[in-house]
């Protein structure tokens, strides 16, 4: 429960003060972290460029210590109720549905070094933009399979409690 609420926490603040104030800070761009479907050399460039300092500030330290309280609730989070879910049937090796949400959580701490230093540098690199970018896409991707895995686990506990009870009304 813990963990829920430090994610719940964190995406709070995020959304009503540290975010608000970066995209006021960047002409409403979104925040590298946000961006799903990733972004490419020139619209990092042109990111880095128009932030202003006082939202990069923001973005370098009070949004960076809130997304990583947030990426630690999540994925503890969920590779604890995939943990769970998965336990009846499966034991110890439950602990393999952990993989994806840890996973994510790594590739998150990497993205988050990357984005730092993207805006810390005055002549960004493509290859920076590169890891960076691979980092965003990928940690959704590893977060999207964590639920979709979790979404599974309920899926299974869901049809055994139904068929539990249909043997049971016989």
């Amino acid at each position: 429960m813990a963990l829920v609420v430090l994610a719940a926490l964190c995406l709070l603040l995020m959304w009503t003060w540290t975010l608000p104030a970066i995209m006021a800070g960047s002409n409403g761009e979104a925040v590298f972290d946000l961006r799903d479907d990733g972004y490419d050399y020139d619209a990092a460039k042109a990111y880095v460029a128009q932030i202003k300092e006082t939202a990069r500030r923001l973005y370098l330290r009070e949004q960076r210590i809130l997304d990583t309280g947030f990426a630690v609730g999540l994925a503890g989070g969920l590779a604890l109720a995939i943990c769970m879910g998965l336990r009846r049937n499966f034991g110890r090796w439950a602990l393999a549905g952990a993989v994806f949400p840890a996973l994510a959580f790594y590739v998150d701490m990497l993205e988050n070094a990357a984005v730092g230093r993207m805006l810390k540098t005055p002549l960004l690199g493509p290859e920076e933009v590169e890891l960076a970018n691979t980092y965003t896409v990928l940690k959704f991707q590893l977060y999207e399979a964590s639920v979709l895995l979790l979404l599974l686990c309920v899926i299974g506990q869901v049809v055994g409690w139904s068929l539990g009870k249909f043997r049971g009304s016989q």
